[in-house]
């Protein structure tokens, strides 16, 4: 693509992604944004690459109109103009503003999960409910923006599906001249 000679670069985009509450108190809180700066469109970061592929690859379905509409906050991103028109990063779907919020739902949660099997690696004994309060603290969530109780079950259930995979390599070791038992060996 030519740039016109009145041009010298392309100019940036200023787009504005519909997100929930505690989306966007998550990524201001971690992309150290004050509370009116756009974030500039990189794809350094998950957030950041998730949201580059989600501009360049359009995908609509319907199903998600009726959900997008009802997200209450408003993300600002800038796009340098070399992403927005020679990468292509232009376009935003109801389909694309639902999978980033989900995409950065998982990461909040991902990170709570972290938190706190890092302390129990660590030997420190704690309660669920407490951390998950000062987890909230950190981000300032309202229960509003995620509840406390879908916190915690989502620890919960990661707990779960982490246990169900040490009974399955388990099981694997177990098998007789299984090629699979050689390859999975156990964590200590």
């Amino acid at each position: 693509m030519s740039i016109s000679p009145l041009m010298d670069k392309p100019l940036p985009v200023y787009l504005v992604v519909p997100v929930r509450a505690a989306v966007e108190k998550y990524l201001r809180r971690r992309l150290h944004l004050r509370s009116e700066e756009a974030f500039q469109l990189t794809k350094k970061g998950s957030a950041g690459r998730f949201l580059y592929h989600v501009l360049r690859n359009p995908q609509e379905d319907r199903q998600y109109t009726a959900s997008v509409a009802e997200y209450p906050r408003r993300f600002a991103v800038t796009i340098s103009g070399h992403l927005a028109w020679l990468n292509g990063c232009r376009h935003l779907t109801d389909q694309g503003v639902h999978d980033f919020n989900r995409q950065i739902e998982d990461l909040i949660e991902q990170e709570f999960h972290t938190k706190l099997d890092t302390l129990a690696d660590l030997g420190i004994k704690f309660e669920t409910k407490a951390q998950a309060l000062r987890f909230m603290e950190l981000y300032g969530f309202t229960e509003e923006d995620l509840t406390l109780d879908a916190l915690i079950k989502s620890y919960y259930r990661y707990r779960v599906a982490e246990n169900k995979g040490k009974q399955r390599k388990e099981a694997l070791e177990n098998i007789p001249n299984c090629p699979a038992s050689e390859a999975l060996p156990l964590a200590a």
